[in-house]
């Protein structure tokens, strides 16, 4: 993969952050759906986690290792660590997902990874790429290309 431009690689980032988003969303509301309407929520909790289990929190894994080092410094440092935290958050909230047998317990939680991801998602979209592409010492495009390594 060629490297890109800091600016490309921060809009390619931001729209695999909607794609996640909107994944994410489709089965939560999916779950939430069906528990309203009476139905099992046991196929779709199972949905929920395997969409966590082989695409959010691998491609949080890949970004601590790739993208938040950069910002793991300076003004941004502070940020990074939260970021961290969260993702620590999220990886929790999913074990409480996975162990939820209430159809009410397991709604609850794939909602709060959501609104957890979502907040955490406008962090890194609004704060963390625009400090990274300013700062002229990060190469965003080659960290992006050691992302997609990561992940493969």
């Amino acid at each position: 993969m060629p490297t890109l431009t800091d600016a490309g690689a921060a809009v390619a980032i931001r729209e695999h952050h909607v794609e996640l988003q909107a994944a994410l969303r489709e089965r939560v509301v999916a779950l939430q759906d069906a528990v309203r309407d009476g139905h099992s929520h046991e196929r779709l909790q199972r949905a929920v986690l395997a969409f966590l289990d082989t695409e959010l929190l691998p491609h949080a894994a890949a970004e601590e290792r790739s993208i938040y080092p950069a910002g793991d410094r300076g003004l941004t440092a502070l940020l990074v660590q939260a970021m961290l935290e969260e993702h620590r958050n999220l990886v929790a909230h999913v074990a409480s997902l996975r162990g939820s047998v209430e159809t009410i317990d397991a709604v609850a939680n794939a909602r709060v990874i959501q609104a957890l991801f979502e907040s955490h998602l406008s962090k890194e979209n609004d704060l963390l790429l625009p400090a990274l592409v300013a700062d002229p010492s990060v190469s965003l495009g080659a960290l992006l290309v050691g992302m997609h390594e990561i992940l493969g």
